[in-house]
């Protein structure tokens, strides 16, 4: 008989609920028989909910019963199903004798900061190590107040340090190196992999036959993102573009009306912005295979970004940011332009070294292999059969 997985994850949308379905879907290819549940069926977030959903307990127990899964392969679940739910399922599988998995999205499992970072004086910096208890009562965790911040407190202590939840996991699967690094210094490096998540992106060769610069961002238009603070930079250093620029901005988000604001101001710099809005995969991927680079310039440590990668499949070159996950998946390839600020002396940095370009198919070789989908079910099997 084929083995059961369960899936679970607290969003279908978003980049850990894209990975979790699109690992499901894999999975169910390989002829085993895949179940889903996702938080926001159930649930809203809200900071009770979030410190303790009761409520998750009971659900998660009904479809362990019902799905009776041999594997459980755990994404996101801290901001709407909260690690209490952990409670049910490490009693299923001390019942069952269940493999548990967790593919690790963020700095959650290693740390009350999911993003290793916080706030000094509205500037945000990033923690280098895993902070102890006492330096993350002396730090603001969240850009709104330290009250904010001490929810993530209030909610990672109890459930990691008295409780020890992280016992429920059986191996821990890290989309990157960089994320590996911070995991292995919490965990056993016996239970942790390096095993980059799988993509719905398909390899495209398409050749552009124009001279102008295409530039492409998809994703949340936030702050963390960084997508608004890059592009007012460039406003800001007034400085014009030596060659034509088209920079595709594909998502919705809070910084919208602003970056719409800044269309006009761009034009007399060269560059032309085009906001797209919210679209379907198909028209993402086909803007990507027009474009020249794709752009990340995030303001966190990023992961195993897939925009970056989805971006590459298509044909083009990475422009992001140097640090984090974003780097590492930068520095793969030979075109990448990495910044390390949105300074105006970065900036004019960018505006030199963009180009037409395409990156040498040899190097796009070895990244497709190692971000392939076939190399990600090679992994997961082994790690469910030892």
């Amino acid at each position: 008989m084929n083995k059961k997985i369960l899936v679970i994850s607290d969003h279908q949308g978003g980049g850990a609920g894209h990975v979790a379905i699109q690992s499901g879907l894999l999975l169910s290819d390989q002829g085993y028989n895949v179940d889903y549940i996702f938080g926001d069926d159930f649930f809203k977030f809200n900071a009770i909910g979030y410190c303790c959903n009761y409520s998750a307990i009971d659900i998660i127990r009904k479809k362990l019963a019902i799905s009776k899964p041999d594997i459980i392969l755990i994404h996101n679940f801290d901001h709407l199903w909260s690690p209490v739910f952990l409670i049910e399922i490490n009693k299923y599988k001390e019942k069952t004798g269940a493999k548990v998995i967790m593919t690790v999205h963020d700095y959650h499992i290693v740390s009350a900061s999911n993003s290793l970072s916080y706030y000094e004086n509205a500037e945000k910096k990033f923690f280098i190590e895993p902070p102890s208890f006492k330096v993350l009562l002396t730090k603001k965790l969240d850009r709104r107040s330290y009250v904010y911040g001490l929810a993530r407190l209030v909610q990672w202590y109890p459930y990691y340090s008295v409780l020890n939840l992280q016992k429920t996991f059986d191996h821990f699967m890290c989309p990157s190196e960089f994320i590996y690094k911070q995991v292995v210094k919490r965990f056993d490096p016996s239970i942790v992999s390096i095993v980059h998540n799988p993509t719905s992106a398909t390899i495209s060769s398409c050749q552009l036959d124009n001279d102008n610069v295409v530039i492409t961002f998809a994703g949340r238009l936030s702050k963390d993102k960084g997508i608004y603070d890059f592009i007012k930079s460039m406003a800001d250093s007034k400085l014009v573009s030596p060659k034509n620029i088209t920079i595709n901005i594909i998502g919705k988000g809070p910084y919208f009306n602003d970056l719409e604001k800044l269309v006009d101001i761009l034009k007399a710099q060269n560059i032309t912005i085009v906001l797209h809005g919210l679209q379907k995969f198909e028209i993402v991927k086909s803007i990507f295979e027009n474009s020249t680079y794709v752009l990340l310039p995030s303001l966190c440590y990023e992961n195993a970004p897939l925009t970056l990668i989805e971006g590459v499949f298509a044909g083009c070159k990475i422009l992001t940011m140097n640090y984090g996950g974003m780097a590492e998946i930068a520095n793969k390839l030979d075109d990448s332009i990495l910044m390390d600020d949105f300074s105006s002396t970065s900036i004019q940095m960018v505006l030199e070294k963009l180009n037409t370009n395409k990156e040498k198919q040899a190097t796009l070789n070895d990244f497709y292999l190692d971000y392939s989908n076939d190399s990600y079910i090679s992994k997961v099997e082994k790690l469910f059969h030892n």
